[in-house]
């Protein structure tokens, strides 16, 4: 059964173990600065994979020429595409620092005939399969879901908002608070864990992938999972534009 706690004191070792970002000597944003650099193995997973609109055939085309004004927005959505098959057919190098970024800054700009993954939000299917993996090694430990500000606002009424909001339950109860709020429900927590902190997931609400920290045999099972796009990561990878 989900639990709304209010006091934030389990939440705070997160903060305490990652790095904080150095606005004075700024050199872009790192793994490091999201999430406990304690772990022996990172990755980054993919919120979902990219979706061809089947409405755009010109693939020349860009975001910037459909401006909402003047074009009435309508996506027709088919195929999925990884964003290692995109790198692949744009001759991007497909490493740890590929990102969404890297295809407008090859291409000069977005393709419009592309849906990109949802940004601090994991896709649903993506979310069963993450679970699915993570749930041998949650053991039916008790679970903690963090939500920063950022992603509450919209979502809960504003004089709800405050610090955060955290929750406490097994992990198969991260699927009610997803659909738990207003509009599109809470969807991604921001932070999740579980009470040994043995691994901690972090989906920034900016970032259209997530990352994830933990033991090699758990990071193994994530990368080796055919339904999810894994890209192995270090503390120091970017992953700002």
């Amino acid at each position: 059964m989900i639990n709304r706690w209010n006091d934030l004191k389990v939440y705070e070792w997160i903060e305490k173990e990652r790095v904080d970002v150095d606005l004075q000597n700024w050199n872009g944003g790192r793994v490091g600065n999201l999430i406990p650099n304690g772990y022996t193995h990172y990755c980054k997973i993919m919120n979902s994979t990219f979706y061809r609109d089947q409405g755009i055939q010109d693939e020349t085309l860009f975001w910037s020429q459909f401006h909402p004004l003047d074009h009435e927005i309508e996506i027709d959505l088919g195929e999925g595409i990884t964003l290692k098959e995109l790198a692949k057919k744009y001759s991007i190098a497909y490493d740890k620092n590929i990102s969404s970024h890297a295809i407008a800054k090859k291409l000069g700009g977005s393709p419009r005939y592309l849906i990109y993954p949802d940004e601090g939000r994991i896709n649903l299917d993506v979310l069963k399969e993450m679970t699915k993996v993570l749930a041998p090694f949650a053991n039916n430990k008790t679970c903690y879901f963090f939500y920063h500000i950022m992603k509450l606002i919209g979502r809960i009424p504003e004089d709800e908002v405050e610090n955060g909001h955290l929750y406490t339950g097994k992990l198969s109860d991260i699927y009610t608070i997803y659909n738990k709020g207003e509009l599109d429900g809470l969807a991604s927590p921001t932070y999740w864990w579980p009470e040994d902190r043995s691994w901690c997931v972090s989906t920034d609400y900016d970032l259209d992938f997530t990352i994830f920290g933990g033991n090699k045999q758990l990071f193994d099972a994530l990368m080796f999972n055919d339904k999810l796009e894994c890209i192995e990561v270090d503390l120091e990878t970017r992953i700002d534009e």
